[in-house]
C-alpha cells in the first residue's frame, strides 16, 4: 500500500517544482521507500512520485516508479492484488521472467501483455498510474469498488493527481476554494459524492474506470473510460443454486477463499474485531484457512450500552485470538481530535473511530489489518434494507391517501428530521432510490437552503447512485447495489483509506471482493432478510462457527458516543468553534445563524436534532481551518 502522485505538462521545460511537494503530503502513507521518475516524452513531460508501504517482498526489488525494460513502460502503483500468483504463473508460462515477488511488477507485466484488458484481470484494490512509452500516453485506473482512492485536476495543459487531495493543495497550483457542489454534496450526506471533492477543480476518478491523458495536436486531451462501471459488470446473473441451503455453501467457499488471499502479507497482520457479526465472521473464516493466531483488536468505552467489549472477548475466545482492547474515553478523544482533524482528507462526519483504532493498531506494530466493512451493504444489516420493504407494502396505498396522510402529519410535526423523513417517505414514490435518499439524508433540502442563503430551487438537484436496470426488479439487491456505490465508496473506504494510511497501516476488505460480491448479488434478495434473524445469508453460510449470543442481540453500529459527550466536555469545544461570529466569512460560506440554530437545538432537544447534524456543521468548519479552503 502506497501513496502516488504525478504531473503531465505539454511545456518540455517545465522542472515540475511541484512533483515534491506532492510526494512529501502524502509521506504518511509509505514511510519505507520514496522514488520519483521524470520522463521526458515525444510532446513534453511526465513525473511519477511514489511513497512506499512495503508489504510484499520487502527489499529494494520494490522500489517505484517501476520500470519494465521490455516496454520502457513506468508504474506508480497504490493497492495490492490478490491473484497475483495466479497472473504471475501465467505470465511466466507466455515468458515473462520476473525480478521480484511483488505484485506491482505483476501489473506492469500484465499491462505491458494485455493493455487495458489487463485491469479487468485485477483482483483487488488499487489505483495506478502508468505511463505507456509505446502509446505516449499516461493511463490511471481505480479498482471496480473505489477502494482505492485517486483525485486529479487539469489546468490548461497541465494534468496533475494523487491519492490524497492534500497532495494536490501541496502542489501549490489549486486554488485553496471550497467546490459549491462538494459543500452541497456533503450537507446531504455527511460526505462529498465523487466525482466532487471539496475542493474547487479537483475531481475524483470513478471507481472501476481509467482515464487516458495524452497530447493530441498541441492539445492535452483527457479521457475517462469504464472499464467495470458502478458494479454493472456483474450483469445481475443469478446464482445458479436450487436452494438457499445451496447458495449458503457456495458462499461458504468462495468466502473462505476471499479470506485466504487477503491474508498474503510479508507483514504482520490483524484484524478489527468490534463484536458484531461482520468483524466476528471474519475472525472465524481466519480459523477455517490458517492455522496461525489472529490478533484482534476492540475499542471499547466506559458507556456500556455503546461498547461491545464483552461480544468482543466472546469472539477472541471462542477463536483463541491474540486480543487486545483500546480503552477510549471522552477525553482521550479530545485529545485525539486535533491530530484526527489533521489526517483527514476530506470532511467526513464518519471518520474519527476509524482513525482511533488504526492508531493503535499501528502501535502494536501491525502493518495490514483485516476489517468486516462491507458485511452491512451486502448482507442487508441497515435499516434500508428492512425500509425497502416497508416500501413495496406502502406503495398499495393510494397515492392521494398518503399524499393527504403525510401532509396532516407533517402539521403536527416536532419538527424532528426524523419526523419529517417519515412524512417524506409517505409522499416518496416507493423506489429503492427514493428509500435510500431519505435513509442517507443528512440535512433537508430546506435546511441547506436555508444555511446557504438561497431558494430550494437555486440547489443542484438532489443526487444518488442508481441500480442498473436489472436490479430494479429485486429492491433488496437494488439497495445493496445503492449502499455500495454510495454510503461505503464515498464515506466509509474513503475514510478507512485516509484515517489508516495517515498511520501507514493497510486496511482490507475481504467482502468487497469481486468474487464475493458476484456471488451475492447473484442470490435472491428475499433471501437475506427475515424476521427472526439479522444477515441470514451469512449465518447460514457460516453454519454453526458463530456463537449465538453474536447475532441474538440489538445491531450496534461500529460507533462513538458522540450524542453524550457532545453534552460533556466535547460540548465547549464544538460551541466555541461554531460560535465564532466570522464563521461564514471566513470558511465555509455558511449563514452563521442557521449553523448556530442548528447547534443550539441539538443542546435543548436533542430528540428533534441528532448528533450527527451540529458534529457535520463542526467538522466541516475545522476542515476547512486547517487546509485554508474558503468560499
Amino acid at each position: 500500500m502506497c501513496g502516488i502522485v504525478g504531473i503531465v505538462s505539454l511545456n518540455p521545460e517545465m522542472t515540475l517544482e511541484a512533483l515534491h511537494p506532492m510526494s512529501l503530503a502524502v509521506a504518511h502513507r509509505g514511510p519505507d521507500d520514496a522514488g520519483e521518475r521524470i520522463v521526458r516524452t515525444t510532446h513534453g513531460i511526465v513525473g511519477l512520485g511514489h511513497r512506499r508501504l512495503a508489504i510484499l517482498d520487502l527489499s529494494p526489488l520494490g522500489h517505484q516508479p517501476m520500470e519494465d525494460p521490455a516496454t520502457g513502460n513506468w508504474l506508480s502503483y497504490n493497492g495490492e492484488i490478490y491473484n497475483l500468483r495466479d497472473l504471475r504463473r501465467e505470465l511466466e508460462s507466455l515468458g515473462y521472467e520476473f525480478r521480484s515477488r511483488t505484485d506491482t511488477e505483476v501489473v506492469l507485466a500484465a499491462y505491458g501483455k494485455w493493455g487495458l484488458k489487463a485491469l479487468s484481470r485485477l483482483r483487488g484494490m488499487f489505483a495506478l498510474s502508468l505511463w505507456d512509452e509505446g502509446l505516449q500516453r499516461l493511463v490511471l485506473a481505480r479498482d471496480p469498488f473505489g477502494i482505492k482512492p485517486l483525485y486529479y485536476c487539469r489546468l490548461g495543459d497541465l494534468f496533475f493527481f494523487g491519492s490524497e487531495v492534500r497532495a494536490l493543495l501541496a502542489s501549490g497550483l489549486v486554488s485553496r476554494r471550497l467546490s459549491p457542489e462538494g459543500l452541497l454534496s456533503y450537507l446531504q450526506f455527511g460526505s462529498v459524492q465523487e466525482p466532487w471533492t471539496a475542493v474547487e477543480g479537483v475531481r475524483s476518478l470513478s471507481a472501476g474506470h481509467y482515464m487516458l491523458v495524452e497530447a493530441c495536436d498541441g492539445i492535452l486531451r483527457v479521457e475517462e473510460t469504464p472499464y467495470m462501471d458502478s458494479l454493472s459488470f456483474l450483469e445481475r446473473s443469478p446464482l445458479k443454486v436450487s436452494s438457499r441451503s445451496e447458495a449458503a455453501n457456495v458462499l461458504r467457499e468462495i468466502l473462505e477463499e476471499s479470506v485466504r488471499l487477503h491474508l498474503i502479507s510479508d507483514v504482520p497482520l490483524g484484524v478489527f474485531l468490534s463484536g458484531g457479526i461482520d468483524s466476528s465472521a471474519l475472525v472465524a473464516l481466519m480459523s477455517q484457512v490458517t492455522k496461525e493466531t489472529p490478533n484482534t483488536f476492540s475499542v471499547v468505552f466506559a458507556e456500556r450500552e455503546f461498547s461491545e467489549a464483552v461480544h468482543g472477548r466472546l469472539v477472541a475466545k471462542r477463536f483463541n485470538t491474540e486480543h487486545r482492547e483500546i480503552f477510549l474515553t471522552e477525553e482521550n478523544l479530545l485529545e485525539r481530535l486535533p491530530a484526527a482533524f489533521g489526517a483527514m482528507d476530506q470532511p467526513t462526519m464518519d471518520a474519527i473511530n476509524t482513525y482511533v483504532i488504526s492508531k493503535a493498531v499501528k502501535e502494536q506494530g501491525i502493518t495490514v489489518a483485516l476489517s468486516g466493512l462491507g458485511g452491512d451493504e451486502l448482507f442487508a444489516g441497515y435499516p434500508s434494507f428492512k425500509r425497502i420493504r416497508h416500501a413495496e407494502v406502502m406503495a398499495k396505498v393510494p397515492p392521494w391517501v398518503r399524499r393527504v396522510t403525510a401532509a396532516v402529519g407533517s402539521r403536527v410535526c416536532n419538527g424532528s428530521e426524523k419526523q419529517r423523513k417519515a412524512w417524506d417517505f409517505l409522499r416518496g414514490d416507493g423506489s429503492a432510490g427514493m428509500v435510500y435518499g431519505l435513509s442517507r439524508r443528512l440535512f433537508s433540502r430546506e435546511d441547506i437552503a436555508a444555511m446557504m442563503n438561497t431558494s430550494q430551487h437555486a440547489l443542484s438537484p438532489a443526487s444518488w447512485p442508481t441500480p442498473e436496470g436489472g436490479f430494479y426488479d429485486d429492491p433488496v439487491n437494488a439497495m445493496s447495489v445503492l449502499e455500495l456505490r454510495g454510503y461505503m465508496a464515498n464515506t466509509l473506504l474513503r475514510d478507512t483509506d485516509s484515517m489508516s494510511m495517515a498511520h501507514a497501516l493497510e486496511v482490507r476488505v475481504p467482502f468487497i471482493d469481486l468474487a464475493v460480491v458476484s456471488c451475492v448479488l447473484g442470490i435472491p434478495g428475499t433471501w437475506k432478510l427475515d424476521r427472526s434473524r439479522p444477515k441470514p445469508l451469512l449465518l447460514d453460510a457460516l453454519g454453526d462457527l458463530l456463537p449465538d449470543e453474536i447475532w441474538k442481540r440489538p445491531k450496534m453500529g461500529f460507533t462513538f458516543p458522540f450524542e453524550r459527550w457532545m453534552h460533556g466536555t466535547m460540548a465547549s469545544e464544538i460551541d466555541r468553534t461554531l460560535s465564532n461570529k466570522e464563521l461564514d466569512m471566513r470558511t465555509v460560506g455558511l449563514d452563521h445563524k442557521e449553523v448556530l440554530r442548528v447547534w443550539r437545538l441539538f443542546r435543548d432537544k436533542p430528540n428533534v436534532v441528532g448528533w450527527s447534524r451540529p458534529w457535520a456543521l463542526y467538522v466541516l468548519v475545522k476542515w476547512c481551518e486547517l487546509n485554508e479552503v474558503t468560499m
